[in-house]
């Protein structure tokens, strides 16, 4: 499954610049989903959800352009809104609620879905994008109902769910799923490139880093963000990854941030016999807000993992 993935960025420079493009973003609900800023369950409780869609065409808007009337040849942002709306409806409701609706689903016919305790956020990204494609984002299983949008026309598709409060220290975290519609629908759906990814946003860590004497004296505030690339995990792994960076942010005593992110990849990347992140890529982004007073802030970003050089190693190529 893992190599099936690519990183975001090859995805959208294989689709290219679009001719036209229609987006929504930060549609506003409430999930009884995927896991909170501890790592609990969110089935009691919901939690807010921010879903953002970006669809590409093949051909320039014809119709809606010409007769300022809307063709198939365009999707009314309205209607997207709607659609995604509708299909996060089955996880808008709390937990009974939800096995009810399975238990309905399952006698009249259908298979039931998930239990409600497997709804992760990147299972809850993977059936909304079933919704609006008729395909699985691994392109692998087709489903029965009617999908909203028409692949034929479609050249690019992403879709982030961002949880603003699923972080104890940052910003929130997203999961971003893309893919290029080489193809387009059919039998040959598992050949078009794409991409998932699970970002933390901006956490705030005091840290210890810096060449200059006073900056040996105290932390500072670090803000970093972590974005996982190829990555193809279908459980809540965010609240462990925080931990891990806010871990290795607090324990630091580097001098230079861009050997704090060296060292924070290497940790990201560990191997462990209970998981497989030998084909992730990993995107840090650290800015240190009070080292350069006449500017926002200096930034330094790493990339590592697969397809990249060991940072400090040159590579072997």
């Amino acid at each position: 499954m893992a190599d099936t993935f690519v990183s975001d960025f090859h995805v959208r420079s294989q689709a290219g610049e679009p001719c036209a493009a229609v987006s929504v973003r930060n549609l506003s609900t409430n999930l009884y989903a995927a896991s909170d800023a501890w790592g609990r369950k969110c089935t009691a409780a919901p939690q807010p959800c921010l879903i953002s869609a970006q669809v590409h065409f093949k051909q320039p808007f014809g119709t809606a352009a010409a007769n300022d009337q809307l063709g198939a040849d365009t999707v009314h942002y309205g209607n997207l809104s709607k659609a995604i709306l509708e299909r996060m409806k089955r996880f808008t409701v709390p937990r009974e609620q939800q096995q009810q609706q399975q238990q309905q689903s399952t006698s009249s016919g259908g298979t039931g879905g998930s239990d409600s305790s497997t709804f992760t956020l990147a299972y809850v990204i993977h059936d909304l994008w079933v919704g609006l494609t008729g395909w699985a984002h691994f392109g692998s299983v087709k489903e029965e109902e009617r999908p909203f949008l028409d692949l034929s026309t479609v050249k690019f598709l992403s879709l982030t769910v961002t949880l603003p409060k699923a972080s104890l220290l940052g910003d929130g975290v997203s999961m971003t799923c893309s893919q290029f519609f080489k193809n387009g629908p059919g039998d040959k759906m598992r050949e078009n490139p794409i991409s998932a990814s699970l970002k933390i946003h901006n956490l705030k860590v005091p840290t210890l880093v810096g060449v200059n004497p006073h900056e040996r004296r105290a932390k500072q505030f670090v803000t970093t963000s972590v974005n996982v690339e190829r990555y193809f995990r279908m459980d809540d792994y965010y609240s462990e990854l925080e931990r891990l960076v806010v871990k290795a942010l607090d324990e630091s005593s580097y001098e230079t941030l861009e050997a704090l992110g060296a060292h924070l990849a290497d940790k990201i990347l560990e191997p462990d016999h209970k998981k497989d992140h030998t084909k992730w890529q990993v995107h840090i982004r650290m800015e240190k807000p009070t080292a350069v007073p006449l500017a926002d802030c200096p930034i330094v970003e790493v990339r590592a993992g697969y397809g990249f050089p060991a940072p400090g190693r040159p590579n072997a190529s």
